[in-house]
């Protein structure tokens, strides 16, 4: 890790501690609210890894990771909000040439909308990324507005997954200004592979921490939970495949092909590693309080979201063999 993201973990660690966690289980329940949404513009948090020349801080690559990866630990939801802004919607904006709409979101003017779902599915030339412009809204989606219209409804009730994102943020597309074709958002969407790692490797972190701290406290026949060899060798064996993980994640390289194994590995291995933080919270892991249930969902919905399980294989098949493989 060089100084700079080293710089950035701790800085955003502590903007994490300050303006995160302690609301962290209001967020789950009310959504990111106007004061934390503007706390993220103010630190320079979207449009963080834009050039400077597009009005973006110009971090690196490990840098911007890191603040994804001290998020998630706080809080997925805020950490995808941030992903989405500056890995997708920004990216395509940058690449559509759309300065000044990309003025207005890192200022804040523009607070965007959210479509769940897979982002990336199939190969339809149609998909694209799709702007409403009667309230400036950026989707990405597809030229199908079918798709997604009664989503607002759908989502009246509790979600399973990144409850942080709330209804108001969404909406039904009725008419949009097409700017990519669809290869060149799926171009970006690979490209974003290291970031979606950072995420689910911070979701990771963010759990075995409070199983880890639990595990310590907890008695059963008058022992801590830590002192059983299933739940100490567990963890400590979770504890090890993170912090190889993470080496690989703040190392040098950005080739886009370990990206995309490094994501790969990490989806599987969230969804693993929050399961047994919430198992060993017993039944007071499915309690909102402690915590730690919503690392889980939001590793299952996240997997969902930015994991295209056949997709995102075939892609990593044909960069290894050289060409198109694994389609029988």
């Amino acid at each position: 890790m060089n100084d700079q993201t080293e710089m950035m973990m701790d800085n955003i660690g502590q903007f994490a501690k300050a303006n995160i966690n302690d609301i962290a289980l209001k967020i789950e329940r009310e959504g990111v609210s106007e004061d934390l949404y503007n706390s993220l513009i103010q630190q320079g948090l979207i449009g963080a890894n834009l050039p400077a020349e597009m009005g973006g801080a110009g971090l690196d690559r490990t840098s911007y990771d890191a603040i994804l990866f001290q998020l998630a630990r706080a809080s997925p939801s805020v950490a995808f909000h941030v992903f989405m802004n500056n890995s997708i919607i920004l990216k395509i904006l940058e690449k559509a040439s759309k300065k000044d709409i990309i003025d207005r979101i890192v200022s804040g003017k523009i607070r965007l909308g959210l479509i769940p779902g897979n982002i990336i599915e199939g190969s339809s030339e149609k998909s694209n990324i799709i702007i409403e412009p009667s309230k400036m809204n950026i989707y990405i989606g597809t030229e199908n507005a079918s798709l997604i219209d009664g989503m607002p409804d759908l989502l009246k009730s509790k979600s399973l997954g990144l409850r942080g994102l709330k209804t108001d943020l969404f909406t039904s597309i009725k008419e949009g200004e097409k700017l990519l074709p669809y290869s060149d958002v799926e171009k970006i969407w690979n490209e974003a592979s290291w970031d979606a790692a950072a995420i689910f490797l911070g979701i990771s972190e963010g759990a075995l921490e409070k199983a880890i701290e639990y595990t310590k406290v907890r008695k059963t026949f008058n022992f801590p939970l830590k002192d059983y060899e299933p739940v100490a060798f567990r963890l400590s064996e979770l504890k090890s495949e993170l912090e190889i993980l993470k080496n690989t994640l703040f190392s040098d390289d950005s080739k886009e092909q370990m990206g995309m194994m490094l994501k790969t590995i990490s989806a599987e291995f969230a969804r693993r590693a929050t399961k047994y933080a919430l198992q060993f919270h017993g039944g007071y892991g499915y309690l909102e309080d402690f915590g730690v249930e919503k690392f889980y969902r939001d590793a299952v919905a996240l997997n969902a979201l930015m994991f295209r399980p056949i997709l995102d294989k075939r892609t990593l098949a044909a960069s290894i063999y050289g060409e198109k493989s694994g389609y029988l």
